[in-house]
């Protein structure tokens, strides 16, 4: 162990913002003084990995090696038959070399030494079995190989680098140190906060580090005022508004061809002024001299001319149009007309033309229908007699036959023409149902003795039942009669004191009204607010609130009432 602390302080391990001096002295680095730690899972560095990674970041950021591939053709690969002794002094060499190497500002060779110096350990780390030596001196020769790729412009090869040296020692302030100047170089300013955060929580007292979280940190800041900025221009009215920008865009247009507009009528104008001359030149030089007219007088009459000229020519555009029109409206007659010559006037068939329809044939009465049509004789029609469908006499719906079944109850099933009462039969009862359930309801009544006065009676009664809606009906199926409703309504009620007088109105309101609700509890019953709130002390009230209570639980009863009537009725 004290052979690769050694070799370790040879190592150049200057922060990211440090010049390529090669020096090497291991103060200068500020995780130097982190110790390994050796009770973490090691994870050996994979040698196509680090080809990779090279290969990779040479390609992407351009100022890396070109000649990675021929380096990695020179790693080492350990003897077979090599002890851990031996291989441990070799990949320990490779690190004094790598060294040496980058003394003398040799980045390529001292990349190759430390990537050799790491294929050879990895024979002595697999399965997670190298003893502390060996963790030490592969995390040395990661971060060192870390460091060299970032002096040579590889960012992304030297963060993958140390964060092999972290599948080793995840605390590793060296690594952490190493991957986050590779993060920042790499603009993953929140990538390289959380690395120098985590290597400052193993070293609350290493410089470098603080100084590069602080760094970042202010990094972050600009960042984030650089981004407000934007969203602030992106947002405002300004002139460089992004979202006003198509506007903008739109009023320069405008103002674009409005002065190429202006810019035409001066030309035009000048044209006109230059013809005006002429002609005040031709009109004095006549003989006998013509008077000469102002250059306003000139352009009207100009104008005047060139309208009645535009207008002469539409009118005679549209008479043409009119001609060409009506020669097409006569020559389409013509040709109708000629059609119908052509066609015969007698449009009935005749009998060698009705032969030639196979597959139809005229009937007695007159219709023409398909040839496998049997029309039925005189003797037929008489032994079937009239099958046309009957209407059933109310009688005979209301006085079932004596040999009609009965339901479950001991009662008639079907009609006359469904005795049986396996077919399905309904009829609709939604007049006769609304008419009983709003009869029940309004019979619906409490009374309730005040318990702060015993001499104070409050009775709630029904007025009205409105906005009734649905409908009901009895079915027949299987032998077995089914009584289907489903009604929707209201109900306006008041608590009259003694003296009849009223002491409060409300409204209740039931939902749903249907053939599924059997039981008084299931029956739901909406309590909306007062019409007309009662006045008075807070006993009045409580003691209306309480009369309403005991109406509600009568409302329930009412509707089981017109229940039992509709199953008695039908």
């Amino acid at each position: 162990m004290a052979d690769a602390e050694t070799a370790d302080s040879g190592v150049p391990v200057p922060p990211a913002e440090s010049s390529d001096d090669g020096a090497c002295d291991v103060a200068n680095d500020p995780a130097a003084d982190a110790p390994s730690k050796p009770d973490d899972p090691p994870a050996i560095a994979d040698e196509d990995a680090s080809k990779s990674s090279d290969d990779t970041s040479t390609t992407e950021e351009g100022g890396g090696d070109k000649t990675a591939n021929a380096e990695d053709e020179d790693d080492e690969a350990p003897p077979a038959d090599a002890n851990a002794d031996d291989l441990l002094l070799r990949a320990m060499g490779h690190k004094e070399d790598g060294n040496g190497f980058f003394k003398a500002q040799d980045f390529t060779s001292a990349a190759r030494s430390y990537r050799k110096g790491t294929n050879l350990l990895k024979k002595l780390n697999e399965g997670n079995t190298g003893d502390e030596q060996v963790k030490s001196l592969l995390i040395t020769l990661q971060t060192n190989l870390s460091m060299v790729c970032f002096k040579q412009g590889k960012h992304r090869m030297s963060r993958d680098v140390a964060s092999r040296a972290l599948d080793v020692d995840d605390k590793n302030v060296k690594a952490l140190y190493r991957r986050g100047v590779a993060n920042k170089a790499m603009g993953d300013a929140e990538a390289a906060k959380s690395d120098f955060k985590a290597a400052l929580k193993v070293d609350p007292n290493n410089v470098a580090v603080k100084k590069e979280l602080v760094g970042i940190k202010k990094t972050l800041e600009e960042m984030k005022a650089k981004e407000k900025a934007r969203l602030q221009k992106a947002f405002s009215k300004g002139g460089s508004s992004l979202l006003y920008s198509d506007k903008e865009e739109e009023e320069k247009r405008k103002a674009r061809e409005l002065k190429e507009k202006e810019k035409r009528e001066a030309e035009a104008k000048e044209r006109r002024k230059k013809e005006w001359e002429d002609e005040c030149v031709r009109r004095m030089s006549s003989d006998p001299p013509e008077e000469v007219i102002s250059f306003e007088d000139w352009d009207k009459e100009r104008k005047e001319k060139e309208e009645a000229e535009e207008k002469a020519r539409k009118k005679a555009k549209k008479e043409e149009e009119d001609r060409k029109r009506e020669e097409r409206r006569k020559a389409r007659e013509a040709e109708k007309a000629h059609a119908k010559d052509e066609d015969s006037d007698d449009d009935e068939l005749t009998e060698a033309e009705l032969a030639m329809l196979r597959g139809y044939k005229k009937t007695s009465d007159g219709r023409t229908t398909s040839y496998f049509n049997r029309e039925q004789t005189e003797e037929e029609k008489k032994l079937l007699g009239c099958i046309a469908p009957k209407k059933l006499e109310q009688s005979a719906l209301a006085s079932p036959s004596p040999t009609a079944s009965v339901s479950s109850g001991g009662g008639p099933v079907g009609s006359v023409w469904n005795q049986s009462g396996t077919t399905w039969e309904e009829r609709d009862t939604t007049n006769w149902c609304k008419d009983c359930i709003e009869k029940c309801l309004l019979e619906s009544t409490a009374a309730y003795h005040s318990a702060a006065s015993d001499d104070a009676t409050f009775v709630a009664v029904v007025k009205k039942v409105s906005d009734m809606t649905g409908d009901a009906s009895v079915a027949i199926a299987g032998g077995k009669k089914r009584y289907i409703y489903d009604f929707h309504l209201s109900l306006e009620f008041e608590i009259l004191d003694e003296g009849d007088g009223t002491v409060a109105k409300g409204k209740l309101r039931l939902p749903d009204v249907n053939s599924a609700t059997t039981n008084e509890e299931e029956l739901e019953v909406d309590v909306l607010s007062w019409t007309k709130a009662p006045k008075g002390d807070g006993n009045v009230g409580q003691d209306a609130a309480e009369c309403r209570a005991m109406l509600v639980q009568d409302v329930r009863k009412s509707v089981l009432r017109f229940v039992a009537k509709f199953n008695d009725n039908f």
